[in-house]
């Protein structure tokens, strides 16, 4: 674990540079995966461990995307995940996202990704991840032991595929209300308090 603050979010961003896997390609969202990012937002299954309401308004989740894509900074730790065969890329658009982000405390550097559901069990988010990882902590500068995750208790198949990119589930915790794992890269040092947010 870093001092506080070590890694600030409004001082660091991904270098925005596309980043290249087996079958997929890493690069900046554009205005046209607002429609993709609504169907993650609007599905169930997507959205189960999600803390957030299922969307139902298309017009505004997508006005909302591309305001805040034009301002610059909710999306600068985002990698947008595509097909790195453009024919592949064209029928199938955004397959998903994955992101290095600083934690808001500013000691680690967080973990994290969505898949449409039909990209689900293809193994898609650990290749993505895998490469995303290793870019961002070139980019940010982040050692392994900076890294960091957490997902709601009971998502098996994201405690699969954060094992598989090299983090190991260091404990439990109650973040914001909400009962998580939390997943830690090698020779990290936790967080003590295991309550945090608005029960701390």
């Amino acid at each position: 674990m870093a001092a506080a603050g070590t890694y600030r979010r409004a001082d660091l961003a991904l270098s925005g540079e596309p980043v290249e896997t087996d079958r997929l390609w890493l690069r900046r969202f554009e205005e046209g995966d607002a429609h993709a990012m609504w169907l993650m937002l609007s599905s169930p299954e997507v959205m189960r461990y999600v803390p957030r309401p299922v969307a139902t308004d298309e017009g505004a989740e997508r006005a909302e995307f591309i305001r805040d894509l034009r301002a610059g900074e909710r999306y600068k730790f985002f990698y947008g995940v595509t097909w790195k065969v453009p024919a592949a890329a064209a029928r199938d658009g955004l397959l998903g996202w994955v992101l290095m982000r600083p934690t808001e405390d500013g000691r680690f550097v967080e973990v994290g990704y969505w898949f449409r559901q039909e990209f689900w069990g293809m193994g898609l988010a650990t290749e993505a991840g895998r490469a995303a990882v290793a870019a961002g902590q070139a980019d940010l500068g982040v050692p392994d032991h900076d890294l960091f995750a957490y997902v709601l208790q009971g998502n098996e198949g994201s405690f699969k595929v954060l094992s598989k990119l090299g983090l190991s589930h260091g404990q439990d915790a109650v973040v914001d209300g909400l009962d998580v794992w939390e997943f830690y890269g090698p020779g990290a040092v936790m967080y003590e308090d295991t309550v945090r947010g608005e029960d701390s």
